[in-house]
Parts: C-alpha cells; structure tokens; sequence
C-alpha cells in the first residue's frame, strides 16, 4: 500500500475515533440533526484532523 494511502487511512480513522470520544453515549443521528453545537462540534473536529 502507498505511503499517502495509508495517511489518508490513519488520518479517518483518528476523525472517527475523535467523532466517538466526543459523542459520548450520544450515538443517535436524529439528535446530531437536531443538535446544532453537536454538528459544529463534529464539523470542527474533523477540521483539526485534515
């Protein structure tokens, strides 16, 4: 696998497991939808992952 591949791989999964420690025990879309400082929150973790 090429070096920029496995970046691009390490670097999603770093966002997914920052997305989970951050949500909590929230894991229901339909409150993400309806919570707009939990979809900021996850917009602007997956920010500082990039």
């Amino acid at each position: 696998m090429k070096c920029e591949l496995k970046k691009y791989l390490f670097d999603i999964k770093v966002s997914i497991d920052s997305i989970f420690e951050y949500l909590g025990d929230k894991r229901n879309f339909f409150e993400y939808q309806q919570n707009k400082l939990l979809r900021r929150g996850i917009l602007n973790l997956q920010r500082k992952s990039s």
